[in-house]
């Protein structure tokens, strides 16, 4: 693409989660194109990744904190109406998940709803959530998807170990995530005789009650991706037992790039892009999760099977066909050709 454009991305927070991530990941890929990108956000500069774009922390977001620019991308619910206000048709909503099915969160749903009745174009990180913008608040929408990086890599491995080391990421509290499930499956399969080893991977520390359910043989609180990725290529096998409510599940298309095998829930975000390559099973169906990790981790052949999809399935997610997407979504924005129609990717 030989033009070049200004963007703003409206960033609530820059607290290491997924959705942050993906978003910082995709400014940088657009910064290093050569396009003007600016992550403007209430947070700190984040310290656990390093910027290619400019970085501007503001109080709020209104008129005169925020440099002029040929697109404004909302990044959560929150700032869909100030995204709209200040940019008008040039203004876009990167929905990454729809937060009005959340369960913590019940008395902002009428708010969110609100906020997604906003005449605002849209890109969805999953095409079921680009449809969601389309069919449900009549909003032009289009898939733009995440990017893979190069510290997702696989390490040289001939099989699962003797006993195998099952990670399970995301807190506790954050229900959807399906935590619960992944321990009690990890507890079924210690009852069926196999001597796994439970690598937690959480933002927070873990409370007691998850503690009375299983106890992890090993706990990392708050690292940076790098170190997650290091923990995953000597991994054996990913848990993700996701509810409906996941807007992508990062980890999963992570976990399959280092070539680790997984068994996550059967749902439209997995099915979308791990359908093939991931064991997918009912969310919260312990003993469906049971029996297909005991099938990939007691066979040989199985687990390398899983593992090689994953593989071949992540390269689908390579910077430069992700970065590819995105310069064109801008593009789609900038010069306003959005209709209502939806694009798959």
């Amino acid at each position: 693409m030989a033009k070049r454009f200004s963007v703003n991305y409206l960033l609530e927070d820059t607290a290491l989660y997924g959705g942050v991530k993906i978003v910082l990941h995709q400014a940088n890929l657009l910064a290093r194109r050569g396009h003007t990108v600016t992550v403007v956000s209430k947070g700190e500069r984040p310290r656990w990744i390093p910027l290619a774009a400019r970085f501007l922390q503001v109080q709020s977001f209104t008129a005169g904190t925020l440099p002029d620019a040929d697109v404004t991308v909302a990044t959560f619910w929150t700032t869909i109406r100030p995204a709209h206000e200040l940019a008008g048709a040039r203004a876009v909503h990167y929905c990454q998940g729809f937060e009005a099915i959340y369960t913590h969160n019940q008395a902002e749903h009428p708010a969110i709803l609100e906020a997604y009745s906003t005449p605002i174009a849209g890109w969805g990180l999953s095409p079921h959530l680009a449809e969601l913008l389309h069919t449900r608040f009549g909003r032009p929408a289009i898939v733009v998807p995440p990017a893979v990086t190069s510290q997702w890599r696989p390490a040289w491995r001939l099989g699962p170990r003797s006993a195998p080391r099952i990670v399970v990421l995301h807190p506790w509290e954050a229900d959807w995530k399906g935590v619960r499930a992944a321990l009690l499956t990890v507890r079924r399969l210690r009852e069926m005789g196999i001597g796994c080893r439970l690598v937690r991977i959480s933002q927070w520390p873990l409370g007691a009650e998850e503690k009375a359910l299983v106890e992890a043989d090993e706990v990392h609180v708050n690292i940076p991706p790098d170190r997650v990725a290091g923990l995953l290529r000597g991994a054996d096998l990913l848990l993700a037992p996701s509810w409906e409510q996941e807007g992508f599940g990062l980890p999963v298309l992570e976990a399959m790039a280092c070539g680790v095998p997984v068994v996550a829930s059967e749902i439209s975000a997995f099915r979308a892009y791990a359908q093939g390559a991931a064991m997918l099973c009912p969310p919260e169906d312990v003993e469906a999760f049971a029996a297909a990790a005991q099938a990939v981790l007691g066979d040989r052949a199985t687990w390398l099977c899983c593992r090689r999809a994953g593989i071949e399935a992540a390269r689908a997610f390579s910077e430069a066909r992700t970065a590819d997407i995105a310069e064109e979504a801008v593009a789609w924005v900038a010069e306003g050709r959005f209709g209502r129609q939806i694009t798959r990717r």
